[in-house]
């Protein structure tokens, strides 16, 4: 070696941006105990806490500093004033939104892929993760019932499987003119962003009304599909709920596929919250029908309890995603590595990807496929039981009956004494008082214009205690909202 390159050697590790083996290990074990220690003391803790944004800019708005500080303090301050002002979404009585509880081992396949440092891009970039990734998608292909000819990929959630999702139904429709597409009106707002993305105007976005049930009401989408043919539009693409965000209701699956197949209209289904059901008995009959879906977006970070980022996009034929994003490139001329060895670049709108499959195999190998069920199975049981609870309460009213893990109710004790707009008033003072009073943390949706209470119960650390208790929260607070209108608390 030249005196020349010993001296690029040298100024290499003399870079600054270097620790020692001691301070790594250090380092490492103190926020190992970090998260150990969290996780251990959720239970005691608030679901839920925030801070204004004027107290944590005085805390943290400031020029970067020019010159080294010790790591442990500044892992101690990003404890201190960071760290904890968040939603605590693996809280066993965090009921808002759709949550997750991460296992611990998924955890630390997280830290693995950042370790190693993978850019699952290409075979040859990364060929262990993606064999992984095969395998887990795999998996997931045998779980829905899809052919053998069946794929996808992991995608950072929902949103990205949607685009992914779109960009195959256009380019499998030829890519027309005036575009048109379906959805309930129960949709997650992924998918028309998705459908704008990929070019579809908002004006030719359906959203197609939902029954009593807060499923897609099957005539009105054929009598809007129908129409815009008629108008010289271009339908492409029809989108199902496999479980709603609001009440986790299911679409009619067999029915949405015997329609698309008709009209000759790629069918996608949104089972990003719902899909991970389909490993349980009960949940495969709820979601029959799936297998015939073209494309299918699935959430490991929701109810197969993995962390952020989890999400993943199933198709019926993977050509279709190679179709629509395969583009050779000089750079990548060497990644080439034969028929064999798919590049995930290849049928997906990420180059540049983590190894997400990572933490899915790690926990699934750890805890086995029983576990997995059985978490699942007590999201369903909770919610059923939640419901049953709010329809005996004096003070509470049922507003959907559970299909997944999602309970839907209000304050509403029944009688003539309030009106839409009071009910609405009471329900809404109640979450404030939930949310500033009560550990738990819930939030609402609108169910066909009516004010919903909402609890989305799929923590696998969840027992019944936390949600009575919850509810039994909410009743308290309810009579508290009815005595000041004057009204009857049951």
């Amino acid at each position: 070696m030249t005196e020349e390159h010993v001296g690029d050697e040298a100024d290499a590790l003399t870079s600054g941006l270097q620790m020692s083996h001691e301070q790594m290990l250090e380092l490492g074990r103190q926020a190992l105990d970090l998260l150990v220690d969290r996780i251990e003391n959720l239970p005691a803790e608030q679901a839920w806490d925030g801070e204004f944004r004027q107290v944590l800019e005085a805390h943290l708005a400031e020029d970067p500093p020019e010159g080294p500080n010790p790591a442990s303090e500044v892992l101690d301050r990003l404890a201190r004033d960071v760290l904890p002002f968040s939603a605590r979404l693996d809280h066993p009585r965090f009921f808002g939104f759709i949550p997750t509880s991460p296992t611990w081992p998924g955890i630390v396949a997280d830290l693995l892929a950042a370790g190693y440092l993978f850019n699952q891009c290409t075979w040859l970039v990364a060929s262990g993760p993606s064999q992984v990734e095969l395998v887990v998608i795999d998996w997931f292909r045998r779980w829905i019932g899809y052919p053998e000819e069946a794929g996808g990929l992991f995608t950072s959630g929902g949103s990205a499987a949607s685009v992914d999702a779109f960009v195959a139904a256009r380019e499998a429709a030829g890519h027309p003119e005036r575009a048109t597409v379906y959805m309930s009106d129960q949709s997650h707002s992924a998918l028309p962003r998705a459908a704008v993305i990929v070019g579809v105007h908002r004006d030719h976005i359906r959203k197609i009304p939902s029954d009593s049930s807060f499923r897609l009401d099957m005539e009105a989408l054929s009598r809007a599909v129908a129409a815009d043919r008629a108008a010289g539009l271009h339908p492409i693409a029809v989108c199902a709920n496999a479980g709603t965000s609001s009440t986790g209701s299911i679409d009619p699956l067999e029915e949405l596929a015997d329609f698309c197949e008709a009209e000759d209209l790629w069918l996608h289904v949104d089972a990003a919250y719902g899909g991970f059901a389909v490993v349980t008995e009960r949940g495969r009959e709820l979601l029959r029908g799936l297998e015939r879906a073209d494309s299918i977006g699935l959430d490991a970070h929701k109810w197969f309890f993995q962390p952020y980022e989890a999400g993943c996009l199933l198709v019926k034929d993977r050509e279709t995603l190679s179709a629509a994003f395969h583009m050779p490139h000089d750079i990548l001329q060497d990644t080439v590595w034969g028929a064999d060895h798919p590049n995930f670049a290849d049928i997906g709108l990420q180059l540049s990807r983590s190894a997400r499959a990572l933490k899915v195999w790690m926990s699934v190998q750890t805890f086995g496929m029983d576990a997995f069920r059985r978490a699942v199975e007590s999201g369903m049981e909770l919610a059923a039981r939640a419901h049953d609870y709010v329809d005996a309460s004096p003070v509470l009213e049922p507003l959907s009956t559970p299909t997944l893990g999602i309970a839907c109710f209000r304050v509403n004790p029944g009688g003539d004494l309030l009106d839409e707009a009071a009910l609405e008033g009471v329900n809404r003072t109640v979450l404030a008082q939930m949310f500033w009073d009560d550990p738990a943390f819930m939030s609402s949706t609108m169910l066909h214009g009516t004010f919903a209470l909402r609890m989305c119960i799929i923590n696998h650390t969840t027992t019944w205690d936390d949600v009575r208790e919850t509810l039994e929260a909410v009743e308290g607070f309810g009579r508290k909202a009815l005595s000041e209108r004057g009204a009857p608390s049951g």
